[in-house]
């Protein structure tokens, strides 16, 4: 199916993840040769950065590919619907493309790299300003929390303002900034409190609370300590495996997936292509949606899914 119709099918709000590999415009494979003119592809891109917007989750997190030459074009389409967070460098540390070029004769630096650039829908507002404050703060589970003890308890801001004066033993605004959801309130402090009204009140444990407000939050558990300049293997063992013509590799595909989603996430493939995205996601316990205008290429992805779980498709 063609991507704008399969994404418009789709919710409002439903993609944790998006990882967009489209054609990069007349750079390697008979599908970047469609357009009559750059213009039209970036009109196309542009159709695609707004079906997107639709489905990406506030807390979303959205990737899109591009060929070095043609991804400024890009990037300055996609930053007016979504806020940059990374332009990823993709070194292919085993790349064999210094055998095709001749120093004397293209009188260029070796090209050994692909662009990423990550996404976030973190707008309006800088950084997560306008998360916090449209959605997180409204349902801040540490806020809403504190409001309906201390009000159960009977005690005051004051009286609890107390307990964490200034250095010069003044009263300090911690308290309002916790009940407006300004600021998290440390596990020390929350303790603290709760030891102060006896152990009466504050029974849920911190912990609760703050994995329900990281799970508010967009995904970003890098424990790998990825920079925005990536070395991974292009896994030609692999992709050889596949018949097209631009395969991703496993190991960064699974990385991005891990580090920007949780388990049970929905993760959309607007271009299916080989299907590593649509594998990766499903062997990581996503969900998943892929699409290609193809029927040759939807298979071989269907077949990858098979192959990287053992027992078929395990999300529909």
């Amino acid at each position: 199916m063609d991507n704008r119709q399969g994404l418009a099918l789709l919710p409002e709000k439903c993609a944790n993840l998006i990882i967009a590999d489209p054609p990069y415009f007349e750079v390697k494979g008979e599908f970047d040769f469609v357009w009559k003119s750059f213009q039209e592809y970036l009109d196309f891109m542009e159709e695609q950065a707004k079906l997107y917007k639709r489905i990406l989750a506030e807390n979303g997190t959205l990737f899109v590919w591009g060929y070095a030459k043609n991804i400024a074009y890009v990037q300055v389409i996609f930053d007016k619907y979504f806020n940059l967070e990374n332009c990823i460098t993709w070194v292919k540390k085993d790349s064999m493309q210094y055998q095709y070029y001749s120093v004397d004769t293209a009188r260029i630096f070796t090209p050994n790299n692909e662009r990423l650039l990550m996404y976030s829908n973190e707008v309006e507002m800088t950084g997560l300003e306008m998360v916090m404050e449209k959605h997180i703060k409204p349902l801040h589970p540490f806020a809403k929390y504190l409001t309906s003890e201390f009000e159960r308890a009977g005690v005051t801001n004051r009286e609890i303002a107390a307990l964490f004066p200034s250095r010069t033993g003044g009263l300090t605004g911690c308290v309002s900034n916790w009940l407006n959801g300004d600021n998290v309130i440390t596990e020390e402090q929350y303790n603290t409190i709760k030891k102060h009204l006896n152990g009466e009140y504050l029974r849920k444990e911190y912990e609760d609370h703050r994995k329900e407000y990281e799970d508010q939050r967009r995904p970003f558990n890098n424990t790998m300590k990825l920079t925005d300049c990536m070395d991974f293997s292009q896994e030609g063992h692999i992709t050889k495996q596949y018949d097209h013509d631009t395969k991703k590799p496993e190991k960064m595909t699974t990385a991005l997936i891990l580090i920007c989603s949780r388990p049970g996430d929905l993760v959309v493939i607007p271009f299916a292509g080989s299907g590593t995205e649509c594998a990766m996601a499903a062997k990581e316990r996503r969900q998943f949606i892929g699409f290609d205008i193809k029927r040759e290429y939807a298979e071989m992805a269907n077949n990858r899914v098979n192959e990287a779980t053992r027992q078929g498709v395990l999300f529909l």
